[in-house]
């Protein structure tokens, strides 16, 4: 496994360990959903990791803020400095808990070029549960508000994974660039597949005994910034 960065082609934040699908869409230039009147599921709240062919591997802790929005710290799983770990592909929990068992964290084995922090939140339109990743940086204005959000719908095939599809931009072409108005066309097309992109990100919950490995991996990434 090597360390892979991915972008958001033309947008101003360079999210590095959000996964391939983002980099390949456009992004929202409106939130949607008020964090305001929101509700967090608590099912969700807690530690996910990425692993599939659309992504690179990364950890995601949604740790709520309030009762209405979680804090989400992204945290990518890297190959250290002097490390080696070209025999774990990392495409499944079995890979992961592998590598967990046998390697450790630091520049000789597994390590994190940054992280990144997200404000959350739900909401339903046209009877599907969407939410919202704010992007939580250093802005070039005095709002600290992004020029850009994300917006994906939510699918929880069980209590362990959480399958985040992303909204695909086309159907906006031409629509004021308000929340309502966006709003107004999820509501429209929520059950029209043409809304979404063929892709998913799909997050698997990290097991108990693993969140020690996270943990580290954070801090080692926070220690070095």
């Amino acid at each position: 496994m090597k360390a892979k960065t991915r972008s958001a082609s033309g947008a101003l934040l360079m999210l590095v360990i959000i996964p391939v699908i983002v980099g390949l869409l456009a992004c929202m230039p409106v939130p949607v959903g008020d964090p305001e009147r929101s509700r967090i599921d608590p099912g969700i709240t807690g530690v996910w990791v990425v692993l599939d062919d659309s992504a690179d591997p990364a950890f995601y802790a949604f740790e709520p803020y309030d009762k209405r929005t979680w804090l989400v710290t992204g945290v990518p799983i890297e190959e250290g400095d002097d490390a080696d770990l070209s025999d774990y592909e990392l495409q499944s929990y079995a890979d992961l808990a592998a590598l967990i068992e046998n390697i450790p964290v630091g520049r000789d084995g597994v390590s994190a070029g940054n992280v990144e922090n997200f404000k959350v939140w739900r909401t339903k339109l046209g009877g599907e549960w969407f939410m919202t990743w704010e992007p939580k940086t250093v802005f070039g204005n005095e709002s600290f508000s992004p020029d850009t959000w994300w917006v994906f719908r939510i699918n929880r095939p069980d209590e362990n994974t959480l399958d985040l599809t992303m909204l695909d931009s086309d159907l906006f072409d031409g629509v004021e660039e308000t929340r309502r108005a966006y709003e107004r066309v999820i509501k429209k097309n929520a059950r029209n597949e043409a809304l979404y992109s063929e892709e998913k990100m799909r997050l698997i919950r990290v097991k108990r005994e693993h969140l020690d490995f996270f943990e580290s991996l954070a801090s080692e990434v926070i220690d070095t910034n």
